[in-house]
């Protein structure tokens, strides 16, 4: 309890100081995070003990991977003992953490994480009610919005929320999403079909594009296209 503590601190500092939105949550016990797990639920970063009881690291690394395959999230291992390493090799930890900890090696850990998740899609973070929920972004067909509330189209279906579509395209612009309606954001890889005036999406819902976006929505189309990305 000791450590996470001190790793949880350490990660809460440096939030602070370089302006970062990072949250964090602890679980004493493997058994704890893999229910969490299990719910659906994951993260970018995991520092994870491997001496554990009932269910160590390198047991709860591997159903990470196999069993929930999970072949995302960035496992880093926390051991006071070097006799792990051959053990580690399904797991594919990014990085091997000795105790006693340094602050240092945690934060190049979480940066490190930070690009990779950018890398891959990252994650869309919303609320509901007083719940914190995330959501891959390689899942997102569009928002919609409308009477204070916005609708998320995933592959899994659909999702509500309060909030502004705006919040939500300053969070999710770089990931190749367009704003192509007041009350549309299209993720680019899911649009299937352009037209002038809408877009067709993967699941053959049509979009319109309004008279004021339709400039900028083609200008990302092209430049999205010169990216090698359709």
């Amino acid at each position: 309890q000791v450590i996470c503590s001190q790793i949880e601190n350490y990660i809460l500092d440096y939030a602070v100081k370089s302006n970062e939105t990072i949250e964090t949550q602890v679980f004493y016990s493997g058994e704890e995070l893999e229910k969490f797990l299990r719910s659906n639920e994951n993260f970018d970063l995991i520092f994870l003990d491997i001496e554990m009881k009932m269910i160590d690291g390198v047991e709860l690394g591997k159903k990470i991977r196999e069993e929930f395959d999970d072949q995302v999230v960035q496992i880093v291992y926390v051991s006071g003992k070097d006799s792990y390493y051959r053990d580690l090799f399904d797991v594919r930890p990014m990085h091997f953490i000795h105790k006693p900890i340094d602050e240092g090696e945690i934060i190049k850990d979480v940066r490190l994480a930070m690009k990779l998740s950018e890398k891959l899609g990252g994650v869309f973070i919303y609320k509901k009610g007083h719940e914190i929920y995330r959501k891959p972004i390689k899942n997102i067909l569009y928002f919609e919005s409308g009477n204070r509330e916005v609708k998320m189209v995933t592959t899994e279906g659909e999702e509500f929320f309060y909030g502004k579509l705006k919040e939500v395209y300053d969070q999710v612009a770089k990931y190749h999403f367009m704003y192509i309606h007041k009350s549309y954001i299209a993720n680019y890889f899911f649009i299937t079909k352009f037209r002038y005036e809408e877009v067709t999406m993967s699941n053959m819902e049509v979009l319109p594009i309004s008279q004021p976006r339709r400039k900028r929505t083609r200008e990302l189309q092209v430049k999205f296209e010169k990216e090698g990305f359709k």
